[in-house]
């Protein structure tokens, strides 16, 4: 059930010159906006040695001599044009200068946005997350240009910190040159006197000081101290905590901050904070508009129009059913008796009540690392809307949202035992593509026998599963199919266990996407690619040595659920999808794509189907973070329709 398009493209909603919602409003203030703008290369992320790699991958494709590294890292705060005028020693309107930026953009997708996470500073998100919360508007000030830093700070999972980003090719005048300051200023109405530069060039303290503002020199980056102290720095930091301190003492609250900027910031974490409503409605349906908040804030959709798509679900969702009211705890459930009610969708009120108060005794993180470990194994549960809910709010970084996920996952717990796990066949020895392939053609030899069994499987019934899923069809089909299990779903691959977590993720997102193309617009399909982002972001938290056995689940709980289908992609179309895509990359400064997104976007906010908006999400961080693959921009145009209630809908809920 979708609604037509009421406008192709509402300006109005959407802010493509923003990286992340904005927190700011022209509304009349009680107190002035305080900005603190960040360098990035240096100062937020340690990327100047994958930079130099970068270069030197430049020179080499261009059949050049790399230039020495000491003499690369002296030109970082540059544009690049101007960088490689002055390592290629020749003006910069020289077509080798141009040669050069482009090889150096194609190396800095392939080398540096891999690595991206792991080159975060200590400190960096926390630090940025504690100047949001004191009212502190966070800005970036680069000379990247605007697309490659965007995709930096998406891969490196620190977009959602910053509300307004300036690149080099936003500006006639780059850093040192005051312009970038005074952009980010005059898009937030502050003041030079109530905003802080921070950075690790005398590039950056340049442009602060003509630009009117303080600065802070972080010691750790391309410049040592006696560089950054002779550009007369307000404050000089060694760690970015410190730089911090250093912030907040330039930046002092002066009262409450602004009237407009209070509701804007707070409309989207009193969605996620609301606890009115209870976590399904009609018995098992799943009340995703929490999701969809995450997803069009994510998006950079104005807080308003935000707030309005709420209250529409909550009016009616797409199901034509209201969501339903919060419960009352009708038990205490405590760290003794927890397991008592694993996966029995009783009392989501009393665990939410008892993960609450764990959180409170352990922090979020801790929470998860207590207790995911054995709640991984029901990931699937709830068509793997309680592992979505729970990583879409460590994503967003909501507390309120994080106790629901965690409480919903032992709520829903769907095992599917990964200790029948044993190593796949000497055969398979490939990457997941390969994994799945083989079992493709598996599924093509013993057709129509081996869907025949399934359809037999899933008929039966099982004392084990709650009697309410057999109303779902979907959910019952999945929970027998990983009750019952089928021994191809218990091979591991040695991908699994032997590569690093980081690597199978991004080629499990890029072969369920491939999958998605291959049905586009399936229902189930779509739910593996948003809860595979939930599982990344659920594993980044997890002990090391549970995030290996987090992809292991996934990779099983994904099988049970093609498997549950009765049917599978046929293997020659897997490989023929994959083909067209396997090496296509889009040019992520190419204002194309930029339009095409903001399209996307327009589109996900008019759809009544919330589903839509997580997939567009979710397909424009793996665009970005993968540097422009052009398989996830394809991907997220390809738009699915809300399903129709089985004949069982007839019937009463159980709970």
């Amino acid at each position: 059930m979708t609604t037509a398009l009421t406008q192709t493209f509402p300006t109005a909603t959407v802010s493509p010159s923003a990286a992340a919602p904005s927190a700011v409003v022209t509304a009349e203030r009680t107190a002035p906006v305080r900005v603190a703008m960040f360098d990035l290369d240096g100062t937020l992320v340690d990327s100047p040695r994958a930079i130099v790699e970068a270069f030197t991958a430049a020179f080499e494709a261009m059949g050049r001599t790399p230039a020495d590294p000491a003499a690369v890292r002296a030109t970082i705060g540059l544009p690049l044009e101007r960088a490689f005028a002055h390592l290629l020693e020749v003006a910069q309107d020289d077509p080798s200068v141009a040669e050069g930026v482009a090889r150096y953009q194609e190396a800095f997708r392939t080398v540096v946005l891999p690595r991206a996470r792991s080159l975060v500073f200590p400190g960096v998100a926390e630090g940025l997350a504690r100047l949001r919360a004191e009212g502190i508007v966070v800005t970036v000030a680069t000379s990247k240009f605007h697309a490659s830093a965007d995709a930096l700070l998406t891969a490196a999972g620190l977009i959602g910190h910053v509300t307004t980003l300036v690149g080099a090719d936003d500006v006639e005048h780059p850093k040192p040159h005051p312009e970038s300051g005074r952009l980010i200023l005059g898009r937030l109405d502050a003041r030079p006197e109530h905003a802080v530069m921070v950075g690790d060039t005398t590039h950056d303290l340049k442009m602060a000081t003509a630009a009117g503002l303080a600065s802070v020199a972080v010691t750790y980056g391309v410049h040592g101290r006696a560089e950054l102290e002779s550009a007369a720095p307000t404050h000089v930091a060694d760690t970015f905590p410190q730089a911090v301190e250093q912030i907040l003492a330039v930046l002092p609250s002066g009262g409450s901050p602004a009237t407009g900027a209070v509701e804007d910031t707070r409309t989207v974490e009193d969605l996620l904070d609301d606890s009115a409503y209870h976590i399904e409605f009609n018995g098992h349906l799943t009340n995703h508009i929490k999701h969809a908040v995450v997803a069009l804030a994510g998006l950079g959709v104005d807080p308003g129009r935000i707030r309005a798509y709420h209250d529409h679900y909550i009016a009616l969702t797409p199901y034509g059913c209201r969501v339903e009211p919060a419960r009352e705890p009708q038990r205490v459930i405590d760290e003794d008796n927890w397991l008592e009610l694993l996966g029995q969708r009783t009392d989501f009120a009393a665990y939410v009540a008892f993960f609450d108060a764990e959180e409170r005794r352990l922090g979020t993180a801790g929470m998860v690392r207590r207790y995911v470990p054995r709640l991984l194994a029901g990931w699937a549960g709830a068509l793997q809307h309680a592992t979505i809910h729970l990583g879409w709010a460590l994503d967003a970084g909501n507390r309120r949202m994080a106790v629901e996920g965690i409480a919903y996952l032992a709520f829903a717990y769907v095992d599917c035992h990964p200790e029948r796990a044993r190593p796949a066949g000497a055969d398979d020895t490939g990457l997941p593509r390969e994994s799945l392939l083989r079992i493709a053609r598996h599924w093509e030899e013993n057709q129509p026998g081996l869907g025949a069994r399934i359809e037999e499987l899933v008929a039966g019934r099982s004392p084990d599963i709650h009697p309410e899923l057999m109303r779902s069809g979907l959910q019952y089909r999945i929970a027998r199919m990983l009750g019952e299990g089928h021994p191809l779903m218990y091979e591991t691959p040695a991908w699994v266990t032997e590569q690093d977590p980081e690597e199978s993720w991004e080629q499990l997102a890029h072969l369920v996407t491939v999958l998605y193309l291959t049905e586009p617009g399936d229902f189930l399909l779509l739910h593996l690619i948003t809860a595979l982002h939930a599982m990344r972001h659920i594993a980044d938290v997890l002990p090391v040595e549970e995030r290996r056995r987090a992809v292991g689940c996934y990779w099983t709980g994904i099988l049970g659920v093609l498997f549950s289908r009765g049917h599978f992609v046929a293997p020659a179309k897997l490989t023929a999808i994959e083909g067209l895509f396997a090496t296509a990359t889009d040019d992520v400064d190419d204002p194309r794509w930029a339009r095409e997104w903001d399209w996307h976007i327009a589109r996900a906010v008019e759809e009544e189907e919330e589903h839509n908006a997580k997939l567009v999400y979710v397909m424009r961080e793996l665009w970005r973070g993968s540097g422009g693959r052009s398989v996830y921009r394809t991907a997220a145009g390809q738009f699915t329709s809300t399903p129709e209630l089985p004949p069982t809908f007839d019937h009463p809920p159980t709970d």
